[in-house]
């Protein structure tokens, strides 16, 4: 049976709410919660002792040995008694004081998943802030909207992703509804922007993101650059091998030997070919762009077959990038229709910290906008990966392990050491810079298979509703990128949170999205007054600190999952859903 903490909590907050009416006795209070405390304590770790270490176990267990040991100093304390044939004791006051330490004892001796006070430890997986608690400033058309659209259609339910031995990847045709993804899409970018059709959409957007740069409030230029920034980067380390070049980056069968052709590991969770064939399809179509002002690509990384086949075939005048990776593989790009990119000459970002600078690739440069299309995953060592993450395959370096230092876990393996709030973070000036998060015209979220509970991973069913042990089979679209960012943690903080079991060979990694600070960027992006003490966040070294990126905010509750434009209590996110059903606005209700 699968257990959701949210509902667990919820059901909790209610049971305090009804003692604390009712006037009940102190001892009578502590009884309860410590048998709720033993009840949730036996079924969850009983079948996995491991789980003994997850957070909502280490709240659990004080109350769990308190009652235990309070029970066993009643009952020995009046046994003593009664056999003494006199009260040389006071039991009650005999059975708190050893309440009172095995409390203690049980706190100093369960141990700790990472290494922070037992305040913060309270709050891993909590919100610090609360909910429905909006700071920032919206962004958008409609400011703060982010659009969610889920169709269980989208993809096969009946696909299991577990290994590579029957070569069957989430990527492939079969695996998906391609007419179901693009008409979640487009009626997605019609809500976005408020229009009744899709070239009105477009021609909103572009204006709406030339007003924010140019102050001008105007339609597309033809000649103008657009670079679609996609989400590759495992696929540099898991995929790549030599002769998935010289096989044109595919992943296939064995060779006549029997060497491995593919991933060394299951096939980690990146784009799907269908969300980027449909943005094509409308900018060429419904927008009139020329193919050739269109790039696509991962700038890091290289752009495998089962993508590229899909795209070139319908649009074979796009630049789909490629950078290479040494000479003799870099002879591979134009063989294969890839469009070669280059470091740029000198650097074009500026950390906060003031320890190093960075070069980025010649396309960021030269793009006049940018579309930011990442996956919604976790990530073992910044917690989450959406499109804040997503810059990193942007930076003109072989890897991005250089930036790891500013994540919450920032050693790979092993305890999180860089937890909490108001330190430096990388994303608050990759979001910042002008050449990347601020050039951005609009985010679009993949989410048709959810990611696991570390980057590397396949995709994993989702059991939070609505997705009930299916696929995730949503698609997220926002023109603020600090709401975006804000959404994706919250689904990911409530699906992976310590309870569900999305992978059992990966189980360690189930509670990384809620690492203590996971979010510390989000607040920093959305106001200065999170920012560090000293720094000062100007990535293009302006002079200038940066602005307010967007709003930041989290949801009253994973089931009803509505923020403060939803419920009409103040002026944060609005997350409007597809059905309308999923989730309820004031205006609906």
């Amino acid at each position: 049976m699968k257990f959701d903490i949210s509902k667990l909590k919820g059901k909790l907050a209610q049971l305090r709410d009804w003692m604390t009416s009712k006037n009940l006795p102190p001892r009578l209070v502590f009884i309860i919660m410590g048998v709720v405390s033993t009840v949730w304590f036996l079924v969850r770790v009983i079948p996995k002792p491991s789980r003994a270490t997850y957070p909502c176990m280490q709240v659990a267990a004080p109350f769990m040995s308190g009652l235990i040991v309070y029970l066993l100093a009643v009952g020995g304390l009046t046994a003593l008694s009664r056999k003494l044939k006199h009260k040389i004791i006071n039991v009650r006051f005999g059975a708190t004081m050893m309440l009172l330490t095995a409390v203690i004892v049980a706190m100093a001796i369960i141990p700790s998943p990472v290494s922070q006070t037992q305040e913060e430890e309270l709050l891993w997986g909590s919100a610090i802030e609360g909910p429905n608690k909006p700071f920032g400033e919206a962004k958008g058309i409609y400011p703060g909207r982010v659009v969610w659209v889920w169709n269980p259609d989208a993809t096969n339910e009946k696909f299991e992703h577990n290994s590579l031995d029957d070569y069957e990847f989430f990527w492939q045709p079969d695996k998906s509804n391609p007419a179901v993804i693009s008409k979640m899409f487009q009626d997605g970018i019609l809500k976005l922007t408020g229009e009744d059709n899709l070239a009105k959409s477009w021609d909103a957007l572009f204006k709406h993101f030339n007003q924010k740069k140019h102050s001008d409030p105007r339609s597309y230029k033809k000649g103008e650059m657009i670079f679609i920034k996609i989400n590759q980067g495992q696929s540099n380390w898991v995929l790549r091998n030599p002769v998935d070049y010289a096989n044109g980056y595919k992943v296939g069968p064995r060779d006549a030997e029997g060497d491995r052709r593919n991933p060394r590991s299951v096939t980690p969770t990146e784009n799907t070919p269908w969300v980027v064939i449909e943005i094509l399809k409308e900018l060429v179509n419904e927008a009139g762009i020329n193919q050739e002002d269109i790039y696509v690509g991962d700038p890091m990384n290289p752009i495998y077959s089962h993508n590229y086949d899909v795209w070139v075939k319908e649009f074979p005048n796009v630049n789909y990038i490629d950078r290479g990776f040494g000479d003799e593989e870099a002879a591979y790009w134009k063989q294969f229709g890839r469009t070669k990119i280059e470091f740029t000459e000198e650097p074009y970002i500026y950390y906060s910290d003031k320890r190093s600078t960075e070069k980025i690739y010649d396309v960021l440069v030269k793009a006049d906008y940018m579309i930011y299309v990442p996956v919604l995953k976790a990530h073992g060592a910044a917690g989450i990966s959406i499109a804040a993450k997503l810059n990193f395959g942007n930076i003109g370096a072989s890897g991005s392990h250089h930036l790891h230092y500013s994540h919450v876990a920032n050693i790979r393996e092993g305890t999180p050491t860089n937890t909490g709030y108001g330190k430096y973070r990388i994303f608050v000036d990759l979001m910042g810079s002008k050449y990347l998060g601020q050039n951005s015209m609009i985010y679009i979220v993949e989410g048709l298979f959810g990611g696991g509970s570390r980057e590397t991973m396949g995709p994993v069913k989702y059991f939070m509703p609505p997705f009930n042990g299916d696929w995730s089979n949503s698609i997220f679209m926002s023109l603020d990128p600090v709401a975006i960012e804000s959404i994706g943690y919250d689904f990911l903080r409530a699906e992976f949170n310590g309870v569900h079991e999305h992978d059992a060979a990966n189980n360690d990694w189930e509670n990384v999205a809620n690492m203590y600070g996971v979010e510390d960027y989000i607040h920093q992006a959305a106001d200065p007054k999170n920012w560090p003490e000293g720094v000062i966040y100007d990535p293009d070294n302006s002079g200038k600190p940066i602005p307010v990126l967007g709003i930041h905010e989290h949801w009253n509750n994973p089931v009803d999952k509505q923020y403060s434009r939803n419920l009409g209590t103040g002026n944060g996110i609005e997350l409007v859903s597809i059905p309308e059903g999923l989730v309820k606005s004031v205006s609906s209700n």
